[in-house]
Protein backbone atom coordinates (compact mmCIF):
# COMPACT_ATOMS: atom_id res chain seq x y z
CA UNK A 1 0.00 0.00 0.00
CA UNK A 2 1.22 3.69 -1.25
CA UNK A 3 -0.48 6.20 1.09
CA UNK A 4 0.39 9.44 2.35
CA UNK A 5 -1.16 12.35 4.08
CA UNK A 6 0.56 15.62 4.46
CA UNK A 7 -0.43 18.68 6.08
CA UNK A 8 1.76 22.32 5.46
CA UNK A 9 1.64 25.71 3.85
CA UNK A 10 2.31 26.19 0.35
CA UNK A 11 5.77 27.76 -0.66
CA UNK A 12 4.63 29.47 -3.76
CA UNK A 13 1.63 29.74 -5.85
CA UNK A 14 1.09 26.66 -8.07
CA UNK A 15 2.71 25.95 -11.43
CA UNK A 16 0.16 24.99 -13.66
CA UNK A 17 0.19 23.48 -17.56
CA UNK A 18 -1.77 21.34 -19.67
CA UNK A 19 -0.13 19.18 -21.75
CA UNK A 20 -1.52 17.56 -25.17
CA UNK A 21 -0.65 14.23 -26.34
CA UNK A 22 -2.24 11.22 -28.39
CA UNK A 23 -4.81 10.41 -25.46
CA UNK A 24 -5.91 13.98 -24.98
CA UNK A 25 -5.56 17.04 -22.58
CA UNK A 26 -3.24 16.80 -19.39
CA UNK A 27 -4.18 19.70 -16.58
CA UNK A 28 -1.26 19.22 -14.67
CA UNK A 29 -0.36 21.54 -11.24
CA UNK A 30 2.78 21.40 -9.60
CA UNK A 31 3.53 22.85 -5.93
CA UNK A 32 5.16 22.54 -2.71
CA UNK A 33 4.42 22.22 1.03
CA UNK A 34 6.35 22.96 3.99
CA UNK A 35 5.86 20.62 6.38
CA UNK A 36 6.55 20.12 9.70
CA UNK A 37 8.96 17.67 11.28
CA UNK A 38 7.46 15.46 14.25
CA UNK A 39 8.33 16.56 17.41
CA UNK A 40 11.08 19.55 15.79
CA UNK A 41 11.14 22.59 14.26
CA UNK A 42 12.70 21.41 11.54
CA UNK A 43 10.58 21.76 8.22
CA UNK A 44 10.59 19.27 4.78
CA UNK A 45 9.53 20.70 1.40
CA UNK A 46 7.09 18.18 -0.29
CA UNK A 47 7.01 18.54 -3.98
CA UNK A 48 2.90 17.84 -4.67
CA UNK A 49 1.84 17.06 -8.54
CA UNK A 50 -2.45 17.51 -8.72
CA UNK A 51 -3.61 16.28 -12.03
CA UNK A 52 -7.18 16.75 -14.02
CA UNK A 53 -10.02 18.55 -11.82
CA UNK A 54 -7.60 18.61 -9.03
CA UNK A 55 -5.04 20.28 -10.68
CA UNK A 56 -7.75 22.96 -11.44
CA UNK A 57 -8.88 23.38 -8.14
CA UNK A 58 -5.10 24.14 -7.02
CA UNK A 59 -4.78 26.89 -10.05
CA UNK A 60 -8.04 28.47 -8.82
CA UNK A 61 -7.87 28.55 -5.18
CA UNK A 62 -4.57 27.31 -4.04
CA UNK A 63 -1.87 30.37 -3.36
CA UNK A 64 1.10 30.65 -1.09
CA UNK A 65 0.66 30.46 2.38
CA UNK A 66 -2.69 28.62 2.14
CA UNK A 67 -2.30 25.65 4.27
CA UNK A 68 -3.92 22.25 2.80
CA UNK A 69 -3.83 18.28 3.68
CA UNK A 70 -2.88 16.15 0.76
CA UNK A 71 -3.93 12.72 0.50
CA UNK A 72 -1.86 10.67 -1.84
CA UNK A 73 0.82 8.58 -3.28
CA UNK A 74 4.51 8.74 -3.04
CA UNK A 75 6.04 8.47 -6.49
CA UNK A 76 9.94 8.17 -6.83
CA UNK A 77 11.50 8.42 -10.23
CA UNK A 78 15.10 9.70 -11.79
CA UNK A 79 16.29 11.20 -14.30
CA UNK A 80 20.25 12.01 -15.71
CA UNK A 81 21.24 15.58 -15.25
CA UNK A 82 22.62 17.04 -19.06
CA UNK A 83 25.20 19.36 -17.73
CA UNK A 84 26.75 16.54 -15.63
CA UNK A 85 25.49 13.04 -16.96
CA UNK A 86 24.71 11.71 -13.18
CA UNK A 87 21.97 10.23 -12.57
CA UNK A 88 18.85 12.28 -10.25
CA UNK A 89 16.80 10.83 -8.33
CA UNK A 90 13.13 12.34 -7.39
CA UNK A 91 10.35 11.87 -4.74
CA UNK A 92 7.08 13.59 -4.97
CA UNK A 93 3.40 13.28 -3.80
CA UNK A 94 0.48 12.73 -6.40
CA UNK A 95 -2.72 14.31 -4.62
CA UNK A 96 -5.72 12.22 -5.03
CA UNK A 97 -7.16 14.35 -2.81
CA UNK A 98 -6.81 17.97 -1.36
CA UNK A 99 -8.29 19.83 1.25
CA UNK A 100 -7.84 23.40 3.24
CA UNK A 101 -6.57 22.59 6.51
CA UNK A 102 -7.31 26.21 8.04
CA UNK A 103 -9.76 28.05 9.01
CA UNK A 104 -10.35 31.71 7.59
CA UNK A 105 -9.32 33.80 9.80
CA UNK A 106 -12.43 36.94 8.64
CA UNK A 107 -15.09 33.41 10.06
CA UNK A 108 -13.71 33.73 13.80
CA UNK A 109 -11.12 35.37 15.58
CA UNK A 110 -7.94 32.94 16.49
CA UNK A 111 -7.81 31.10 19.23
CA UNK A 112 -5.03 31.95 21.99
CA UNK A 113 -2.37 29.08 22.24
CA UNK A 114 -0.62 28.21 25.18
CA UNK A 115 3.35 27.71 25.74
CA UNK A 116 3.23 24.21 23.89
CA UNK A 117 1.39 24.74 21.04
CA UNK A 118 -2.22 23.73 22.00
CA UNK A 119 -5.06 25.88 21.94
CA UNK A 120 -6.81 27.08 24.52
CA UNK A 121 -10.66 26.16 24.75
CA UNK A 122 -12.47 29.70 25.23
CA UNK A 123 -14.58 29.90 28.86
CA UNK A 124 -18.29 28.52 27.89
CA UNK A 125 -17.07 25.95 25.64
CA UNK A 126 -16.54 23.01 27.95
CA UNK A 127 -20.56 22.41 27.87
CA UNK A 128 -20.52 22.20 23.75
CA UNK A 129 -17.68 20.05 23.20
CA UNK A 130 -18.65 16.66 22.49
CA UNK A 131 -15.66 14.61 24.69
CA UNK A 132 -14.06 15.63 27.62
Amino acid sequence: MNTTVISGRLVRNPGYNEVENEKGLHKIAKFVLAVRRNYSDEVSFIPVKAFAKKAEFARDYLMQGTKVMVEGEIVTGNYEDKDTGKKIYTTEVYANRIEFAGAKMVDRPPFPEDAEGFLEIPEGMEEEMPFR
